[in-house]
């Protein structure tokens, strides 16, 4: 399968670095766009969805060029990579052999930020490794395995985007459309602002996904709310509360685990 690496212009140094990592696998560079380059606010709304910020906005027209270029080749699957990824010594050989994604599978996440996630105890070896089901959002759009009718769902999901790439592709929506979405376990590759060390040099700080920092304002006199509001949230505190405890519950009850992904 082909590899895509998404790198800005901008920072040729970290091509590079992707260059010498990927020695000898097929592998392409797409030219990710530059947010300062496109209209939008410097800054997302919270929560999702909301009004993406122009760097998210960017990051998911650079994962869509990445969707587009696979789509334009021949290959079955495609390999997404943002270009400030660490990659393990066991990635070339998934690469060069398709024989372990699962039958059907058209998304694996082969990148951890190490949070726990939800997912089906039942697993399905691939090589020295396993591939899980997910069953709650896992951060992180930095390294996934696509096919090409995923590539196509994935291109109708981008249109008009309310949330970030990693919660299109990782979030309830992607999960359903996807279904199964798939995670390897341990994972192939990792950010660096997720290693127990930290980033290695300053080029490899974020850039695609990146929202600049605005100026600090005084922060204005809390507002005190009316006694009626006061009232209600305390009233729906309890059943919020139970809420998300059955929830849990219920997760559990599915014969599902929780737990963090590891890199190896």
């Amino acid at each position: 399968m082909q590899i895509f690496v998404i790198n800005l212009d901008q920072k040729p140094g970290r091509w590079q670095r992707m260059a010498g990592l990927l020695a000898g696998l097929p592998f392409h560079r797409i030219a990710a766009v530059d947010g300062k380059a496109i209209d939008g606010p410097e800054q997302s709304s919270r929560p999702f969805p909301g009004i993406l910020s122009r760097y998210h906005q960017a990051c998911i027209l650079s994962h869509r060029a990445a969707l587009q270029a696979l789509l334009a080749g021949a290959d079955r699957y495609g390999c997404v990579l943002e270009d400030d990824v660490f990659i393990s010594p066991d990635f070339p050989k998934f690469i060069r052999d398709e024989t372990w994604i699962p039958p059907g599978c058209d998304l694996v996440k082969i990148e951890t930020t190490t949070r726990p996630v939800w997912f089906t105890g039942r697993h399905i070896a691939c090589r020295n490794r396993r591939a899980i089901r997910l069953h709650s959002l896992h951060l992180g759009a930095a390294g996934y395995i696509v096919s090409r009718r995923g590539a196509e769902i994935l291109l109708e999901m981008t249109v008009g985007p309310d949330r970030a790439i990693d919660r299109i592709l990782f979030g309830k929506a992607g999960r359903e459309r996807l279904h199964p979405v798939y995670q390897l376990m341990p994972a192939l590759c990792i950010q660096g602002n997720h290693r127990g060390d930290g980033m290695t040099f300053p080029d490899m700080e974020s850039s695609i996904d990146h929202t600049a920092p605005l100026p600090v304002a005084p922060k204005p006199a809390p507002l005190r709310k009316p006694l009626p509001a006061k009232v209600k949230r305390e009233l729906l505190r309890p059943f919020q509360q139970l809420q998300a405890a059955t929830k849990t519950a219920g997760l559990r009850l599915k014969s599902l685990r929780r737990e963090g992904v590891p890199f190896v």
